[in-house]
């Protein structure tokens, strides 16, 4: 495994490297280093005391610690039947361990046999999909299966719902007392509706740490127990988390990834009128990692009121996409389009394989000149090329580059996310940790199912206008 940093280079964002609409003079990042400062002491501060708990998730050697010791009792009482764990969340709940499973297991981690894997398959139960839950009841066997519920509160509709139907699924298979035995419930420490039925069914439980919202929580139980049971490193993970903390410590604008990210981000949505941002890896293993970045920067900034109570509609709009694919689907917006985006190309020095292209159809121009090289060289020279058409476009260009995909790097990639979209709030001047927005669906979701207590947001869905029949075709 290579230990080393990842390394961020803004080379093609500044305009006397790439002269164009969309880019910024180095004077102008300067222009922030006071500010900088300024949000750093603050942040710095509010750590100190307690109230930014993620900044301290590397190194929670007690939840470390249960987390090994809940698997390790889980696989002991399973034994050799243990073949799956099926994780039950949604949002925060499940993106990161859905990013980390992805990252760091065998592509197709499921279908290797299990003596070669040497860990139970892994799936999550996300949305509330009435085909895909059955699939599940499908491909699942009762008696071979922990079930990982993950919710804060337990009232979240969609996790708990999946829950409920899977609970009835095992239950009428191997019975409730055999079912006790393969719940691990990730919660709340003291309250909740699912810290509850932990504690009346004497299920295994994990905490999820006070004060980390789900979007921050990659790093806690609730990543680290479905990404231990799979045969993750988490101990590894958590070393480069650390590793990116050491430099996120520092105040100097240009020797912050973090906070020189969150700035150039704000810089060019503020003045250059960016209010897009691209993630690109050329990975198909870091492909979910786009999906966990887009709830981060979504949730944590798309603000309608600032910290005083101004209406300010915040936020980038962050945006998915996988190289080399989406070349053949995004890349011609993304050029000729209009100056509203910045590009994130995230790259791998070293992947896990290394496949040489073979020679046959020579004689063909389509094909000929590709025998002999190999399948990595040729991922680098499409990244490359995407680099070099984007600038000569004038786009302003991002590139994150790790020496290889490991949990070394992949700890370092979360860190760096969380704190950068920190501290952009305080740019903004918005709270990044909350999810206003999110919440109203949920009460307006509670209403319409006759959820106790909220009557009012029932009265408010039927007494919404009617609508006209003239403007359905």
């Amino acid at each position: 495994m290579i230990k080393k940093p990842i390394i961020y280079d803004y080379n093609y964002v500044l305009s006397e490297k790439n002269p164009g609409p969309a880019t910024v003079k180095i004077e102008e990042l300067e222009s922030y280093s006071n500010k900088t400062r300024e949000i750093h002491k603050q942040l710095m501060e509010k750590r100190e005391i307690g109230s930014l708990p993620f900044y301290d998730l590397p190194y929670r050697k007690k939840d470390i610690s249960l987390v090994k010791e809940v698997a390790e009792d889980v696989k002991k009482s399973m034994g050799e039947k243990l073949e799956n764990i099926l994780v039950v969340g949604i949002g925060g709940s499940s993106l990161g361990g859905i990013a980390l499973t992805k990252s760091l297991l065998h592509p197709f981690h499921n279908l290797v046999p299990q003596e070669i894997r040497k860990a139970p398959r892994i799936f999550f139960a996300e949305n509330i999909d009435a085909d895909e839950v059955k699939g599940l009841f499908d491909v699942i066997d009762p008696e071979k299966t922990v079930v990982n519920i993950i919710s804060k509160s337990g009232n979240t509709a969609e996790p708990m719902a999946n829950f409920l139907l899977i609970y009835k699924f095992m239950k009428e298979k191997i019975g409730e007392d055999s079912l006790k035995n393969q719940i691990v419930a990730t919660t709340d420490t003291q309250k909740g509706t699912l810290r509850k039925i932990a504690d009346d069914l004497g299920l295994r439980s994990l905490p999820i740490p006070e004060g980390v919202g789900g979007r921050f929580s990659v790093l806690t139980p609730v990543g680290l127990f479905p990404a231990y049971m799979a045969g993750i490193d988490i101990d590894t993970l958590l070393e480069g988390a650390a590793l990116m903390d050491k430099r996120c410590k520092n105040e100097d604008l240009f020797k912050n990834p973090a906070y020189l990210n969150a700035v150039i981000h704000f810089h060019l949505h503020r003045t250059r009128n960016i209010n897009m941002a691209v993630l690109m890896p050329y990975s198909q293993a870091l492909s979910q990692v786009s999906d966990w970045y887009r709830q981060l920067l979504a949730e944590s900034l798309g603000k309608k009121f600032s910290l005083s109570g101004e209406i300010v509609y915040a936020g980038q709009t962050p945006i998915k996409a996988v190289g080399a694919i989406d070349q053949h689907s995004q890349i011609q917006l993304y050029r000729e389009g209009p100056f509203d985006k910045v590009f994130t190309i995230i790259g791998v020095e070293n992947f896990r394989n290394f496949l040489n292209i073979p020679s046959f159809f020579d004689s063909y121009d389509g094909t000929g000149y590709l025998g002999g090289h190999t399948l990595n060289e040729l991922m680098e020279a499409e990244r490359k090329a995407t680099i070099l058409a984007l600038i000569k476009s004038q786009r302003p260009v991002i590139e994150i580059d790790l020496p290889e995909i490991n949990p070394y790097t992949v700890g370092q990639i979360f860190y760096m996310y969380e704190v950068q979209t920190v501290f952009a709030g305080y740019l903004y001047n918005v709270n990044s940790l909350d999810q206003p927005g999110v919440e109203a669906g949920k009460q307006y979701t509670y209403g319409m199912l006759g959820r106790k207590g909220f009557e009012k947001m029932r009265e408010e869905i039927n007494n919404f206008p009617a609508k006209s029949k003239d403007y359905i075709l």
